[in-house]
């Protein structure tokens, strides 16, 4: 019987072995953006979503606030170096802002609005 069971335990090695190896997805990198290193206020939006993640809306209300503060000091500057991403970004970011600020927004619209905002952020080109 034991040598039964040290066979059988000899053959599952390669496949416990296999178990024991983490293999990280491909994650492409952010585009780059005449907008600049924009990894601060994603940063800040990420946060947002982890706090809407764990169901704590009130801090999650603050933590995008932070943001709308960063993305109002570098309005004029991001606008005038591509009119065009700042437009995406400023229409994403409206969207989220409002969403996490509604009083009946389901933790799935945050979500939902939050990613698109980080999408926006990654790849605002």
């Amino acid at each position: 019987m034991k040598k039964l069971a040290l066979v059988f335990a000899l053959s599952m090695l390669p496949f416990a072995a296999n178990a024991l190896v983490t293999v990280k997805p491909s994650v492409a990198a952010p585009a780059e953006s005449k907008l600049g290193d924009l990894s601060s206020m994603r940063s800040v939006v990420a946060d947002t979503l982890t706090l809407v993640n764990a169901n704590n809306t009130r801090s999650a209300i603050k933590r995008i606030t932070e943001f709308e503060t960063a993305w109002d000091k570098n309005a004029k500057r991001l606008k005038k170096l591509d009119p065009k991403a700042w437009k995406k970004l400023d229409e994403a970011s409206d969207v989220a802002l409002s969403t996490v600020r509604y009083p009946s927004a389901t933790a799935e619209e945050m979500k939902k609005d939050l990613s698109d905002l980080i999408a926006a952020l990654d790849n605002p080109g």
